[in-house]
Order: structure tokens, then C-alpha cells, then sequence
């Protein structure tokens, strides 16, 4: 099995240390990391346009609202996304283990 991964910057971590989205979301699972990476050539350019969406409607003078999660839900729905909207965030697609099917002797 193969994950992405969309893995956000350091920086979006929340000073008071009380986010728990952070660092990271899985997004899809698949068998066939060749179909996850034809998945994540469409993903990923929703998601910049997503991002340079919500960036420019912004106004970072104000302090985080309702709004900007009104916002952020209206463009994961017109996108198709999931996860935070962080400029600067990576993907990765990365085998997976799946718990019950380790080779003992490996583990070793």
C-alpha cells in the first residue's frame, strides 16, 4: 500500500501549541503508487490554486475567525480538497506497513 502525504510547513503550526492537525494529513491510500501519483498531479494543482485563492482573499490584519473557516470550507468544496490551506505545503507519496502483515523476521 502507498499514502500521500501533504505535509504542511513549520511554520503553520499554531504558537500556543494547540493544533492538532500539525504536521501532516494523510490523504489517499492506494495499492498502485502510479495511481496515486496521477491523482496527485490533479490534487495538487487544485490545491495551489486553492491556497493563492485564500491568500489573496486574506487579510492577515485581522485576527483568525469564523470567516476564515467559512472561506476555507468554500474552497476545499469548490477544490475537492482536504487538510489546511497552507502556501508552501509538500507532498509526498510513501509506502506503507499495514499492521498485522510485518515480517517477523524483519522486525527482528
Amino acid at each position: 500500500m502507498f499514502v500521500l502525504l501533504q505535509i504542511y510547513p513549520l511554520e503553520a503550526t499554531a504558537e500556543d501549541g494547540s493544533d492538532d492537525n500539525c504536521c501532516l494529513d494523510v490523504i489517499a491510500v492506494d495499492a498502485s503508487k502510479a495511481t496515486l501519483e496521477r491523482f496527485l498531479t490533479s490534487y495538487e494543482r487544485r490545491y495551489r490554486a486553492a491556497a493563492k485563492a485564500f491568500d489573496a482573499w486574506d487579510n492577515t490584519s485581522s485576527d483568525w475567525g469564523e470567516e476564515h473557516e467559512h472561506k476555507i470550507s468554500e474552497l476545499q468544496g469548490e477544490h475537492n480538497l482536504y487538510g489546511a490551506l497552507v502556501s508552501g505545503t509538500r507532498f509526498k507519496i510513501l509506502e506503507s506497513r499495514i499492521f498485522g502483515q510485518l515480517d517477523p523476521a524483519r522486525a527482528a
